[in-house]
């Protein structure tokens, strides 16, 4: 099997997508990805990440590759858990106070980065297949309630309210965990104010 088509091979295994580090990784050196991008024959999507020509590539993979260490979550949490049937105008995704997202704010409007302490940045993240099957770090439902008390004056009221009932009369909310996060953050009050409604 030839470069090439190792490459090929690679991209199709991981959804029309390779980074460099994985070409790398695989023996794939940079001089055959700027040939097969100069021949367009990939093309590439930003620094380090390339896709076929015709695929579709979803913004969640973008600034999940922008911005490795970001989370999805609030209002892009809630939409991919099911929790709010409104798909958010902007992405949402939490980042470690201290990290720089300058430039990917420069070239791009629609993202929304919310900053979070170190002690709790990591709380929560999952993994999750997102709508065009690629695996990309949310938080949990648990974690995404407790966002969406913090910063609720700014979450649309209609988004706030069909996202916590939907969430508090599933069968698969973990009480357990959101009041373990709820502590860990500093929220008990906060949250008890909405069980008590809501429960």
């Amino acid at each position: 099997m030839s470069k090439k088509e190792l490459l090929y091979k690679k991209m199709e295994d991981n959804n029309g997508i390779i980074t460099t580090k994985s070409a790398l990784k695989n023996g794939i050196n940079k001089d055959l990805l700027k040939e097969l991008t100069i021949n367009k024959e990939i093309v590439k999507i930003a620094n380090g990440l390339y896709a076929f020509p015709n695929e579709d590539i979803d913004e969640y993979i973008y600034f999940s590759y922008r911005i490795p260490k970001g989370i999805f979550s609030h209002e892009t949490a809630s939409y991919l858990h099911g929790l709010c049937t409104r798909m958010p105008l902007a992405y949402v995704m939490s980042v470690q106070i201290g990290d720089n997202v300058t430039r990917v704010k420069a070239v791009k409007k629609n993202i929304l980065f919310k900053y979070c302490k170190k002690n709790y940045h990591q709380m929560g993240k999952i993994k999750i297949i997102n709508p065009f099957g690629r695996e990309i770090s949310v938080y949990d439902k648990e974690r995404t309630i407790l966002d969406f008390i913090k910063d609720k004056d700014r979450i649309d009221s209609q988004v706030f309210s069909e996202t916590m009932k939907s969430y508090f009369s599933s069968k698969d909310k973990d009480l357990l965990r959101l009041s373990k996060y709820a502590i860990q953050m500093n929220m008990e009050k906060s949250l008890r104010n909405y069980t008590e409604i809501l429960l």
